[in-house]
């Protein structure tokens, strides 16, 4: 893989993040970690929380 993420717009990298920390929060449900999803929701940027929010609803039911 050639590009780089910083290579990406920010709203991109942005969006990348945001799953990236759906996954994570998915990932510390799954394997009986406590899982803060509030805290995590706080990171994201308010134009991405309904975004998250899908990620969530998609690893759950993956």
């Amino acid at each position: 893989m050639d590009r780089k993420l910083d290579r990406l717009p920010q709203a991109e990298r942005e969006k990348i993040e945001t799953d990236l920390l759906a996954l994570s929060v998915i990932y510390n449900e799954r394997y009986g970690i406590a899982a803060n999803t509030a805290h995590a929701e706080k990171q994201v940027p308010d134009y991405l929380r309904s975004y998250f929010h899908l990620r969530l609803s998609y690893y759950r039911n993956a």
